[in-house]
Protein backbone atom coordinates (compact mmCIF):
# COMPACT_ATOMS: atom_id res chain seq x y z
CA UNK A 1 0.00 0.00 0.00
CA UNK A 2 3.10 2.49 0.40
CA UNK A 3 3.93 1.84 -3.23
CA UNK A 4 1.99 3.93 -6.19
CA UNK A 5 1.70 1.83 -9.13
CA UNK A 6 2.88 3.79 -12.23
CA UNK A 7 -0.07 4.01 -14.79
CA UNK A 8 0.04 3.38 -18.28
CA UNK A 9 0.27 6.32 -20.66
CA UNK A 10 -2.48 8.32 -19.26
CA UNK A 11 -3.03 11.57 -19.50
CA UNK A 12 -4.22 13.72 -16.41
CA UNK A 13 -3.72 10.92 -13.95
CA UNK A 14 -1.49 12.09 -11.33
CA UNK A 15 -0.43 8.13 -8.94
CA UNK A 16 0.54 10.76 -6.45
CA UNK A 17 -2.39 12.79 -5.94
CA UNK A 18 -4.44 9.29 -6.18
CA UNK A 19 -2.26 7.83 -3.67
CA UNK A 20 -3.12 11.47 -1.15
CA UNK A 21 -6.57 11.09 -1.91
CA UNK A 22 -6.56 7.28 -1.16
CA UNK A 23 -4.38 7.73 2.21
CA UNK A 24 -7.00 10.84 3.06
CA UNK A 25 -10.00 8.48 2.55
CA UNK A 26 -8.82 5.70 4.68
CA UNK A 27 -7.51 7.67 7.91
CA UNK A 28 -10.59 9.78 7.77
CA UNK A 29 -12.55 6.49 7.61
CA UNK A 30 -10.83 4.80 10.23
CA UNK A 31 -10.71 7.41 12.43
CA UNK A 32 -14.40 7.90 12.57
CA UNK A 33 -14.61 4.45 13.08
CA UNK A 34 -12.44 4.63 16.21
CA UNK A 35 -14.64 7.27 17.76
CA UNK A 36 -17.68 5.45 17.44
CA UNK A 37 -17.25 2.12 18.38
CA UNK A 38 -21.11 1.22 18.26
CA UNK A 39 -20.10 0.05 14.62
CA UNK A 40 -20.55 -3.39 14.29
CA UNK A 41 -16.84 -4.81 13.36
CA UNK A 42 -18.49 -6.13 10.01
CA UNK A 43 -19.44 -2.84 8.90
CA UNK A 44 -16.40 -1.44 10.24
CA UNK A 45 -14.23 -4.25 7.86
CA UNK A 46 -16.37 -3.54 5.27
CA UNK A 47 -16.06 0.11 5.30
CA UNK A 48 -12.37 0.15 5.53
CA UNK A 49 -12.35 -1.58 2.02
CA UNK A 50 -14.06 1.47 0.51
CA UNK A 51 -10.48 3.49 -0.38
CA UNK A 52 -8.78 0.23 -1.06
CA UNK A 53 -12.24 -0.19 -3.45
CA UNK A 54 -11.84 3.00 -4.73
CA UNK A 55 -7.96 3.21 -5.87
CA UNK A 56 -9.19 -0.13 -7.47
CA UNK A 57 -11.67 1.63 -9.56
CA UNK A 58 -9.15 4.63 -10.57
CA UNK A 59 -6.64 1.81 -11.75
CA UNK A 60 -9.11 0.10 -13.41
CA UNK A 61 -10.62 3.18 -15.91
CA UNK A 62 -6.61 3.64 -16.37
CA UNK A 63 -5.93 0.71 -17.52
CA UNK A 64 -5.90 0.26 -21.53
CA UNK A 65 -6.67 -3.16 -21.28
CA UNK A 66 -10.27 -2.13 -20.44
CA UNK A 67 -13.01 -1.55 -22.95
CA UNK A 68 -14.21 1.85 -23.02
CA UNK A 69 -17.98 0.68 -22.36
CA UNK A 70 -16.81 -1.04 -18.94
CA UNK A 71 -14.84 1.80 -18.22
CA UNK A 72 -17.70 3.95 -18.70
CA UNK A 73 -19.78 2.17 -16.05
CA UNK A 74 -17.07 2.12 -13.38
CA UNK A 75 -16.87 6.23 -13.70
CA UNK A 76 -20.81 5.99 -13.37
CA UNK A 77 -20.03 3.99 -9.91
CA UNK A 78 -17.34 6.13 -9.39
CA UNK A 79 -18.98 9.14 -9.51
CA UNK A 80 -21.85 7.44 -7.29
CA UNK A 81 -19.12 6.65 -4.65
CA UNK A 82 -18.25 10.72 -4.76
CA UNK A 83 -21.59 12.10 -4.70
CA UNK A 84 -22.42 13.11 -1.20
CA UNK A 85 -26.22 12.56 -2.32
CA UNK A 86 -27.29 8.99 -3.20
CA UNK A 87 -29.14 5.66 -1.97
CA UNK A 88 -27.88 6.54 1.48
CA UNK A 89 -26.55 10.62 1.96
CA UNK A 90 -22.89 9.98 2.78
CA UNK A 91 -23.78 12.07 5.99
CA UNK A 92 -25.80 9.76 7.64
CA UNK A 93 -22.64 7.89 9.08
CA UNK A 94 -21.98 5.01 8.69
CA UNK A 95 -24.85 3.53 6.52
CA UNK A 96 -23.71 6.76 3.68
CA UNK A 97 -20.62 4.89 3.26
CA UNK A 98 -21.81 0.95 3.07
CA UNK A 99 -24.28 1.63 0.03
CA UNK A 100 -21.05 3.20 -1.76
CA UNK A 101 -18.77 0.39 -0.47
CA UNK A 102 -21.74 -2.44 -1.76
CA UNK A 103 -22.24 -0.46 -4.86
CA UNK A 104 -18.52 -0.81 -5.43
CA UNK A 105 -17.96 -4.16 -4.93
CA UNK A 106 -21.15 -5.29 -6.84
CA UNK A 107 -19.98 -3.40 -9.68
CA UNK A 108 -16.34 -4.92 -9.49
CA UNK A 109 -18.35 -7.92 -8.79
CA UNK A 110 -19.95 -8.20 -12.49
CA UNK A 111 -16.24 -6.86 -13.54
CA UNK A 112 -15.23 -10.07 -12.59
CA UNK A 113 -18.08 -11.76 -14.26
CA UNK A 114 -18.11 -10.18 -17.39
CA UNK A 115 -14.35 -10.55 -18.02
CA UNK A 116 -13.95 -13.70 -16.66
CA UNK A 117 -10.50 -14.98 -15.99
CA UNK A 118 -8.84 -11.94 -17.49
CA UNK A 119 -10.59 -9.75 -15.08
CA UNK A 120 -10.00 -11.53 -12.37
CA UNK A 121 -6.10 -11.43 -13.15
CA UNK A 122 -6.72 -7.70 -13.51
CA UNK A 123 -8.34 -6.88 -10.76
CA UNK A 124 -5.54 -8.62 -8.70
CA UNK A 125 -3.17 -7.00 -10.42
CA UNK A 126 -4.02 -3.59 -9.56
CA UNK A 127 -5.20 -4.19 -6.01
CA UNK A 128 -3.36 -2.84 -2.82
CA UNK A 129 -5.70 -4.04 -0.45
CA UNK A 130 -5.85 -6.75 2.39
CA UNK A 131 -6.39 -9.93 1.65
CA UNK A 132 -7.53 -11.83 -2.12
CA UNK A 133 -9.42 -8.58 -3.94
CA UNK A 134 -12.33 -11.60 -5.50
CA UNK A 135 -12.96 -12.78 -1.80
CA UNK A 136 -12.90 -9.42 0.01
CA UNK A 137 -15.83 -8.26 -3.34
CA UNK A 138 -17.13 -11.23 -2.65
CA UNK A 139 -17.62 -10.64 1.00
CA UNK A 140 -19.08 -7.70 1.19
CA UNK A 141 -21.39 -8.49 -2.20
CA UNK A 142 -22.98 -11.35 -0.27
CA UNK A 143 -23.59 -9.07 2.54
CA UNK A 144 -25.08 -6.65 0.92
CA UNK A 145 -28.71 -7.65 2.60
CA UNK A 146 -27.31 -7.61 5.96
CA UNK A 147 -24.73 -4.29 5.62
CA UNK A 148 -28.11 -2.21 4.14
CA UNK A 149 -31.26 -4.18 3.92
CA UNK A 150 -33.17 -6.33 1.23
CA UNK A 151 -34.83 -3.33 -0.34
CA UNK A 152 -31.49 -0.92 -0.87
CA UNK A 153 -29.59 -3.80 -1.82
CA UNK A 154 -31.71 -4.86 -4.14
CA UNK A 155 -31.96 -1.16 -5.89
CA UNK A 156 -28.18 -2.01 -5.98
CA UNK A 157 -27.94 -4.51 -7.55
CA UNK A 158 -30.46 -3.90 -10.29
CA UNK A 159 -29.12 -0.12 -11.17
CA UNK A 160 -26.02 -1.73 -11.89
CA UNK A 161 -26.78 -4.70 -13.54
Amino acid sequence: MDQVRQPVDVQGYDPAETQRFYTRLRERIARWLDQNAKVDPRVRDALLLLPDFVALLVRLIADPRVERALKGQLILVTLYVLSPLDLIPDFLLPLGLVDDTVAVALMLSRFARILAEPGEEVLREHWEGPGDVLAQIRRVAEAADWLLNERAAGYLRRWLS
